[in-house]
């Protein structure tokens, strides 16, 4: 689907000069015509002076709910707080909403639902056929899986693939896998039509942020055995500072749904799509991710040793830390 929240956020983004700019398509120029006598409007020029300010923002848009009669609901706790202030954040999504109001924002998105309906019939036909679900599950093996898997098309954002963490935004959707993905053909025109059905790109989107939904409470759940292990932190080398990844924690994070696409591509695809996967991740300085792999390849895939992934996921921590003790640090 695409998201009327984010879609909005964007907008008022964009017109803030604080969102990279689309890709050309035929709705990116419908959009720019549409939203431009709101250039100026109270929530735009708010977004211009937030200090902490990222592609990802638009996230936000999931804490709107019941539209058209929105209504919003405030996170208990997000990192936007943290890099804006809450009464800063809550505000702006209280200005927004009067955007939302004041655009006539329901009556553009209506127009386009035939639209929006097109790009998503190839999207889903996509994950329906090749399973990518389903051969995600299989490898997590959680008893409980989520109700829903909601992919959110951003028809205007020309950078990349979020995932959304629905429990901390707004808990009403709490069971749901959610992640947004982009229109990323640069080589568009003004006339062209978005499209996200990624090619062989797809699986690796899919099982990335899905994973990234997947293994967030393991993660808070091992926050101290994950934090042992800080002197692995590469933050210095190009591939960090190019994904803003300035902590462990975040980098781990990044290491370790990568390395779990890579057992997955060795599981379910050619050999060498698995090899042109690991070789992207050094070069991208993801140095772990393959570290990872072969842990879950050798000790996890095929095997029934764990019963799923939560009874697996120290063994990672373990091989790591032995495979990098810390005395051979590869940062030292």
């Amino acid at each position: 689907m695409v998201h009327p929240g984010i879609e909005l956020f964007t907008v008022v983004q964009l017109l803030a000069g604080k969102y990279p700019m689309p890709n050309k398509s035929a709705y990116a120029k419908e959009t720019e015509a549409y939203f431009a006598p709101f250039a100026n409007h109270p929530a735009v020029q708010y977004a211009r002076q937030l200090k902490g300010v990222y592609s990802d923002l638009p996230e936000l848009g999931y804490c709107l709910d019941n539209f058209p009669a929105v209504r919003i609901h405030y996170p208990a706790q997000t990192n936007w707080y943290t890099l804006n202030g809450k009464d800063s954040i809550q505000t702006y999504m209280r200005l927004c909403k009067q955007f939302f109001d004041d655009s006539h924002f329901w009556a553009f998105y209506q127009q386009h639902q035939t639209h929006y309906a097109a790009w998503a019939k190839p999207v889903q036909a996509r994950l329906a056929s090749e399973g990518l679900v389903t051969k995600l599950d299989s490898l997590y093996r959680f008893r409980t899986k989520a109700s829903y898997w909601t992919i959110c098309l951003d028809p205007l954002n020309s950078w990349g693939a979020h995932a959304i963490m629905p429990k901390t935004l707004n808990p009403r959707y709490a069971d749901r896998v959610v992640y947004n993905v982009g229109f990323l053909h640069g080589e568009s025109t003004d006339t062209s039509v978005p499209t996200f059905s990624l090619g062989s790109e797809s699986a690796i989107t899919v099982w990335h942020e899905g994973s990234h939904i997947y293994t967030n409470a393991l993660q808070q759940r091992y926050k101290a055995e994950i934090n042992k292990l800080a002197y692995l932190l590469n933050e210095t080398d190009a591939g960090m500072k190019r994904n803003n990844i300035h902590d462990w924690a975040h980098c781990f994070n990044e290491n370790l749904v990568r390395g779990v696409v890579i057992a997955l591509l060795r599981q379910y695809q050619l050999p060498k799509e698995a090899r042109k996967q690991a070789a992207r991740e050094v070069v991208d300085d993801f140095q772990y991710a393959g570290d990872i792999a072969d842990v879950i390849s050798a000790q996890y895939t095929g095997r029934r040793t764990y019963p799923d992934f939560e009874q697996f996921f120290p063994e990672i921590l373990a091989y790591l830390a032995r495979k990098y003790p810390t005395a051979e640090s590869p940062n030292q």
